[in-house]
């Protein structure tokens, strides 16, 4: 059991996370978590996780395909990322304000 310091540091210091989801979750913490804090994300192709993994942050595998699997793993380990531009990317993507804009026009559409 890690805490949740013990789990940021860990996150910040991983090549990239791997998240085998075979689980229909709409929008995982983990994959936000992971790139805010600038590390990239090896998802399955379920629920939400692809539209949060973008080609400069990682990539995507088809769920339960172990090869698939492998090979994406192995890519990724070749692979150079930006850290820093993932994590503010992210941190942007995912920050209140940016959340606040987009619904904006959802309620006042004449705003």
């Amino acid at each position: 059991h890690l805490n949740a310091v013990e789990v940021s540091e860990l996150q910040r210091h991983a090549r990239f996370m791997v998240i085998p989801s075979e689980w229909y979750e709409n929008n995982p913490l983990s994959v936000i978590e992971s790139e805010c804090a600038g590390t990239p994300v090896l998802g399955a192709n379920i629920g939400g996780i692809p539209e949060l993994i973008s080609s400069k942050c990682g990539e995507t595998f088809p769920m339960g395909n172990a090869v698939a699997l492998k090979q994406a793993i192995e890519r990724m380990m070749h692979r150079d990322y930006d850290y820093a531009q993932i994590a503010h990317d992210a941190l942007q993507r995912y920050s209140a304000q940016s959340h606040f804009q987009k619904l904006l026009p959802l309620y006042f559409p004449n705003h």
